[in-house]
């Protein structure tokens, strides 16, 4: 049996592939923060990432971030954009991270969102 996977989990893997754990992608992370946040999405796509797209998760409320800000604007940041800490469970409702949970609902999708794969820095 053959696994398709699915465009939205492959756009997550190659956007976060595309940027380089060594080059800061948008404004408001600290290079060092940046590598660890890198590290950990990619280990999200690899190990939720289906569960994520199947229990209907997106990428702007995952790794959305403002297009000229990044995120300074945390009204604008995706949940996982400063991720520093470990992925415990992931449904429809909400993702246990660390000693917290990231309800759906927050945050709020933001008109001009974008994934942080693409910003211009």
């Amino acid at each position: 049996m053959t696994l398709t996977i699915p465009p939205t989990v492959l756009e997550w893997s190659r956007g976060l592939a595309s940027l380089s754990p060594g080059v800061v992608p948008c404004r408001g992370l600290r290079p060092d923060e940046w590598r660890e946040t890198h590290r950990r999405c990619q280990e999200f796509v690899e190990r939720w990432g289906m569960q994520a797209h199947e229990a209907g998760w997106d990428t702007l409320r995952l790794f959305g971030v403002h297009p000229e800000l990044g995120t300074i604007r945390g009204d604008y940041s995706g949940i996982l954009v400063t991720l520093s800490v470990d992925i415990h469970e992931v449904t429809p409702e909400w993702i246990k991270l660390g000693r917290w949970t990231a309800y759906r609902q927050e945050p709020v999708k933001m008109p001009g969102m974008v994934a942080i794969w693409e910003t211009k820095r």
